[in-house]
């Protein structure tokens, strides 16, 4: 038995410790990349609605209305809720929003859903031929243009 070891022995080669630090320098700068990149990830979600499919309807019953159908799907990868609808630039008070025979125009919408909105424009306001731009506005402060041509 030996009390104190020799000294020409040693523990560990110079290169191979040189080695060993560099490996979990790099394995150390890897973990670092994925977890900022997975972190970045959370903080550049957004969202995007896209118009499917719009048409109009004109409607006589006791009262003449053009029923404007719009289809619109969040195709961005963060949920959106439409809060505010603008006819020609302006909020119009005698236009009516429904969906689900509700008349609330915050309307959420989860990623990748797509929901129904009619839009009533009362006839007295809207003529035949007249363009329409109608702006929905997100709770993220987003605008969406779509623009349609009453028949």
């Amino acid at each position: 038995m030996r009390g104190t070891p020799l000294r020409d022995e040693k523990a560990v080669s110079p290169v191979i410790a040189t080695i060993i630090i560099v490996a979990v320098a790099i394995v150390m700068s890897i973990a670092v990349a994925y977890w900022m990149l997975g972190l970045a990830g959370t903080f550049t979600r957004y969202e995007k609605i896209e118009f499917v499919a719009a048409y109009v309807n004109r409607t006589i019953n006791n009262n003449e209305y053009y029923e404007v159908v719009v289809k619109v799907r969040n195709t961005g990868s963060s949920d959106a809720t439409i809060n505010l609808l603008l006819v020609n630039g302006k909020i119009d008070t005698g236009v009516n929003v429904s969906k689900s025979a509700s008349d609330n125009i915050n309307e959420p919408l989860k990623v990748g859903e797509s929901k129904i909105l009619v839009i009533t424009l009362p006839t007295e306001t809207y003529r035949a031929g007249t363009t329409v731009e109608l702006m929905f506005q997100t709770a993220a402060g987003n605008q969406y243009p779509k623009t349609i041509v009453l028949p």
